[in-house]
């Protein structure tokens, strides 16, 4: 998936356990968005935005919410 996307300038959608520091620095090293899904409790919601992930898909409506 990597060299595919990234040979064509795409974002990936990601199941969010999967991801980790080093599959969005290299993503992002390659001008490539990461987007996860899907992302219900705090403390998922807090691992992602702390590794720099670009969009979170979730069930709320707004990160309060979770």
């Amino acid at each position: 998936m990597f060299e595919w996307s990234t040979a064509h300038g795409l974002d990936v959608q990601i199941r969010a356990a999967l991801v980790d520091a080093d599959c969005v620095r290299r993503y992002h090293e390659a001008g490539v968005k990461v987007n996860v899904w899907t992302v219900n409790t705090p403390e998922e919601y807090s691992r992602l935005s702390n590794l720099g992930v670009d969009y979170m898909v979730t069930d709320y409506l707004s990160p309060e919410s979770l």
